[in-house]
């Protein structure tokens, strides 16, 4: 990504941050009432122009993400880089400060690359990082699981008239906080289940009980639904062209490498995509609740508005023969304007 990209971009203030050891991309897609809520992404000390890439993508998501849920509060997302010694206390208390400084305006909570208990640690810099492990809330993965489950759900009844998981075959990518609990309640439902997870000790709790495929080959398994739950732009150009899924619905941001092409080739070959930003926006509903001191099952109330949400993407979708993000942003500017 060159100056000019960023330039380009539609943002109220990109920030580079530092402390100690921890450098962070902090960008504001939009302020709204001058509360922001996005999380921090962990990335490796190399990858400066995938970092901002990162940032500016993913913010511009959390405020789509935000506007759909008829939230008042502005997208925001952070970028750390991981130093090369790893994630040691000192860097996490750091990444803390830099959340501080923002006073407020900078809602948190961990995402990829962070562990629950990593989060522990910079909560103890800061009180703006939310969904900590063993907090009354919780973690988020739930929530965010629990809304995906919603959204596989009316996916499958748009493509096959029932909601029925039993029998249906998902492919799932990335057992983190989300894929987990994803993969226990699409099992507990009856689905057929396929998993991959580049770390092995996740994957042991399902061996008898899902059959364990690598990295390479999850993306292309002949299934009813792909659920990427890991790293951003999975699908693209390359991988589009060898997709063999009818559905694709998981928990990761980010997934269509290329949003207005990609968009284009999965109508074109008639693969049905839950815009990730409306399928995976469980987690920040909790976070709102934490925000307001709500309860967490306020939070899991309020997961329905993601079914009602991608009703009207697929029919709009389906009438205007166009792809479900296209329809998914202008619903998203409408509430926006």
């Amino acid at each position: 990504m060159e100056i000019k990209d960023i330039m380009k971009a539609e943002h109220k203030s990109i920030i580079f941050k530092q402390e100690g050891q921890a450098k962070m991309i902090l960008a504001y897609h939009t302020l709204r009432n001058g509360i922001c809520f996005g999380g921090v992404r962990l990335l490796p000390y190399d990858s400066g122009e995938n970092a901002i890439k990162d940032a500016l993508r993913l913010s511009e998501a959390m405020t789509y993400k935000l506007a759909l849920i008829n939230s008042p509060y502005g997208g925001c997302k952070a970028v750390v880089f991981e130093p090369k010694k790893g994630k040691t206390k000192e860097f996490l208390h750091d990444i803390g400060k830099l959340i501080e400084e923002e006073n407020g305006k900078f809602i948190s909570a961990i995402d990829f690359g962070f562990e629950p208990e990593d989060a522990k640690i910079i909560r103890e810099k800061t009180k703006w990082i939310f969904a900590i492990k063993d907090s009354e809330f919780g973690q988020s993965g739930v929530t965010t699981a629990l809304g995906v489950l919603l959204g596989i759900k009316t996916s499958l009844k748009q493509v096959y008239g029932s909601e029925e998981i039993k029998g249906k075959s998902f492919a799932i990518r990335g057992l983190g906080s989300v894929g987990n609990i994803l993969a226990k309640e699409i099992i507990k439902h009856g689905g057929k289940v396929y998993l991959s997870d580049t770390d092995k000790e996740k994957l042991e709790d399902f061996e008898k009980n899902a059959k364990i495929i690598s990295p390479e080959e999850i993306l292309f398994l002949d299934v009813d639904v792909l659920c990427p739950c890991g790293p951003a732009y999975v699908i693209n150009k390359e991988t589009i062209p060898k997709l063999k899924c009818k559905i694709i619905a998981g928990g990761a941001n980010c997934q269509l490498e290329d949003e207005i092409n990609d968009d284009k080739l999965l109508c074109e070959r008639g693969i049905l995509i839950a815009p990730d930003y409306i399928i995976n926006a469980g987690g920040v509903m909790q976070g709102i609740q934490e925000l307001k001191k709500g309860s967490l099952q306020e939070a899991i109330s309020s997961l329905p508005i993601i079914q009602r949400n991608l009703e009207e993407i697929y029919k709009l979708s389906q009438e205007k023969k166009v792809g479900t993000y296209s329809i998914a942003k202008n619903m998203a500017l409408e509430k926006l304007n």
